[in-house]
């Protein structure tokens, strides 16, 4: 099943279906939240983001490491495309979430409507400081070009995610108070507690980093399908046992919906498992259909 050397280095087509499949319900998810209200409460969205959001994220930041090992970049390369990100991660916060805020008071004023200028500069001030999935690239390229740089192992990668998905949970910053200051905002931008952290690297990087390390046994796979067919047993059992322990502590949907909500930015060590369980069983499944969906016309 594995070669010495590397014969599977093109391009991995059931992970270029993940995250196309995946956008869609991004959409789903981010309209239904912005909406809020009573369309938020709606059943059929509740247990759609409950099963969205076991992959979620991982997703993209799983394929991210992964595609890191495809990659020709140089490890310099690497880290100016980290820089890239987080340059990025200005540009979105301050266009897409505070420019909005702004324009809407300019354009109820010119009409003659009540503006709020105060709360808007204290949204805004919070927005233009958040930390989401661009933040958390440009920091998973700094990490992985280091690894890269120190010529690690396949293995260590494997028990550097496993580490993380055990010790993170003992890091997360919510409903913590490590005061205020320099060292405090650089912590929380990591791990949480603070408003302007959607989601903090420190959740992600095991992910990053099962990803790289899968992306490298890939690349030595001779037969992909007895690989999928291996992993997916373990895999399909971690996840079982996670929505068992779920719907045990929890009573009905509402319950489930807010634990869930929770263990998507704060995962506990099961819930991160799991999250890369449903990663690599999305997988799996889809490198079965890829001849079936390549073939359906769009």
């Amino acid at each position: 099943m594995f070669s010495k050397e590397e014969v599977n280095t093109g391009r991995q087509i059931e992970f270029d279906y993940m995250k196309g499949l995946f956008i869609p319900m991004i959409l789903l998810i981010h309209s239904f939240q912005m909406m809020g209200g009573a369309v938020a409460e709606v059943p059929a969205y509740k247990i759609i983001y409950i099963i969205a959001t076991m992959t979620g994220s991982a997703i993209f930041m799983f394929v991210l490491g992964l595609g890191s090992t495809y990659s020709k970049r140089t490890n310099g390369q690497m880290v100016q495309y980290g820089v890239k990100m987080l340059v990025y991660e200005l540009i979105w916060n301050a266009a897409a979430l505070c420019l909005p805020l702004v324009l809407v008071q300019v354009i109820r004023g010119w009409i003659g409507l009540e503006t709020a200028w105060e709360s808007t500069w204290g949204l805004a001030s919070i927005m233009i400081q958040y930390v989401n999935v661009f933040f958390i690239a440009g920091v998973s390229y700094f990490v992985l070009a280091l690894l890269r740089k120190i010529n690690t192992q396949i293995w260590v990668y494997f028990v550097l995610a496993l580490a993380f998905t055990i010790v993170n949970p003992f890091l997360y910053l919510d409903g913590k108070d490590i005061g205020t200051g320099v060292i405090s905002y650089v912590t929380t931008m990591f791990a949480g507690g603070r408003p302007a952290v959607s989601l903090c690297p420190l959740v992600h990087m095991p992910y990053v980093l099962l990803g790289a390390g899968f992306g490298k046994v890939l690349r030595r796979t001779t037969d992909k399908a007895k690989l999928y067919k291996m992993i997916s047993i373990p895999a399909a059992v971690v996840v079982v046992i996670y929505f068992v322990r779920a719907f045990s502590i929890n009573d009905g949907l509402d319950a489930f919906y807010a634990y869930s909500s929770y263990g998507y930015v704060f995962p506990e060590t099961l819930r991160a498992l799991a999250n890369c369980s449903c990663v690599l069983l999305m997988a799996a499944v889809l490198y079965a259909l890829r001849n079936w969906i390549s073939s359906v016309k769009p």
